[in-house]
């Protein structure tokens, strides 16, 4: 099979798609691999790294017209629509659920791509590509409150000894993003507050997923809020007197099916942060336009941030691009077992014999084959074993 790994451009996208190693194997095995020119230079692969590799050095018009599986991070953004024709299958982060205009998607499907997610790749309830990078993002949301609250509001963070208080930090959702926040935090000796669904079982999860034992609730003093869905106005009646407290605020909580806007516009209101202190920090890790938290919008930027009401806003929606090798290497370990099964076996077989895989695909022959994602943006989905 001839393997295409592209260049990202979207802003500050620092990863690639396929590390040298990977490379050599797949060429190894006897198949062709091409990487764009400089693609893997923003995460200390240089293009002589996958020479000696022995993949094939391309410019993106060659790469594009010979590979039949091409390889990204980051969902196609405007001036790659129409790079992929009918013959070929794009494997990365697609998001036709989130952010990205109906119309748009119209636009990149029409050309006939079979499209897998990455996000939606899934065995047992575990969408085994998102984890990795959702695991990071909630360490490097952490990091990256902790650095605007130290710089911009002038706190240590951390309860490190005694006459040190520590910041005072709310966190919105305790799965896989706002558990490795909450590691960070607890690490750190900060004051935490928590909203969760099921604060009780709080202290299996984080010893489960760490590998840890004990109480950490009582241990740490953290404070436990329940989100209770069936009466979801409540937690803000709850949270709206303590905002003035929280020196960083962190959600990591998706609005699920059962709650729509109908029934919860927002959990944190423009009103809420109004009273928040100048420069406290909010970040929402959702990456989702003004939903959870009223005043969060997403952006590309891994260094801006923005004042609403003189409190600061960082939203970035590829945070795990910060650390680009780090973010490469675990990333492309979980997905080098997928794409050298559809190189081997041929993706249509690969997909037929992967119900893993096969859960990721999102788009074949201009129709969509997600059941969520159509959902979501209003399409009749036509399951991908009937486009085969």
């Amino acid at each position: 099979m001839i393997i295409g790994v592209l260049k990202e451009i979207k802003k500050d996208e620092n990863r690639i798609a396929l590390v040298p190693a990977q490379a050599k194997t797949l060429v190894e095995r006897g198949h062709t691999v091409h990487i764009q020119t400089g693609a893997g230079n923003n995460s200390g692969y240089s293009d002589e790294d996958y020479r000696a590799a022995g993949a094939i050095i391309s410019d993106k018009k060659a790469l594009l017209a010979n590979s039949s599986l091409l390889l990204k991070i980051k969902e196609p953004i405007e001036s790659e629509i129409g790079d992929y024709g009918p013959d070929q299958t794009l494997f990365t982060y697609l998001h036709f659920d989130g952010n990205t205009p109906r119309a748009m998607i119209d636009r990149l499907i029409e050309s006939g791509f079979l499209g897998i997610a990455y996000e939606w790749v899934e065995e047992k309830g575990h969408h085994l590509l998102l984890e990795p990078m959702s695991r990071l993002t909630g360490y490097l949301f952490a990091l990256k409150a902790v650095e605007l609250c130290t710089r911009y509001k002038g706190i240590i963070c951390g309860r490190h000894e005694k006459l040190l208080p520590g910041a005072k930090v709310l966190l919105i959702g305790i799965g896989t993003i706002g558990s490795t926040a909450l590691k960070y935090f607890l690490d750190i000796n900060a004051d935490i507050t928590i909203v969760d669904k099921h604060p009780e079982t709080l202290n299996d999860r984080i010893n489960k997923r760490f590998d840890m034992t004990g109480d950490h609730i009582a241990a740490r003093g953290i404070k436990t809020i329940r989100f209770d869905t069936e009466h979801p106005y409540a937690i803000r009646d709850i949270l709206a007197p303590l905002m003035p407290t929280f020196d960083i605020v962190i959600n990591s909580a998706l609005r699920r099916a059962d709650l729509p806007p109908e029934r919860l516009d927002h959990l944190i209101t423009a009103d809420m942060i109004k009273t928040m202190r100048p420069d406290s920090v909010v970040c929402d890790a959702t990456a989702n336009i003004r939903d959870l938290i009223q005043t969060a919008y997403p952006f590309e930027e891994l260094d801006h941030f923005y004042r609403e009401y003189g409190v600061i806003h960082y939203n970035n929606d590829h945070i795990p691009s910060t650390v680009g090798r780090t973010a490469t290497d675990i990333l492309t370990a979980a997905t080098f077992p997928f794409v050298r099964e559809m190189a081997e076996l041929g993706v249509h077989e690969a997909i037929r014999r992967n119900a893993a895989l096969r859960a990721g695909v999102s788009c074949y022959r201009g129709r969509i084959t997600h059941d969520y994602t159509a959902r979501q943006k209003g399409y009749d989905p036509l399951p991908i074993l009937q486009l085969l």
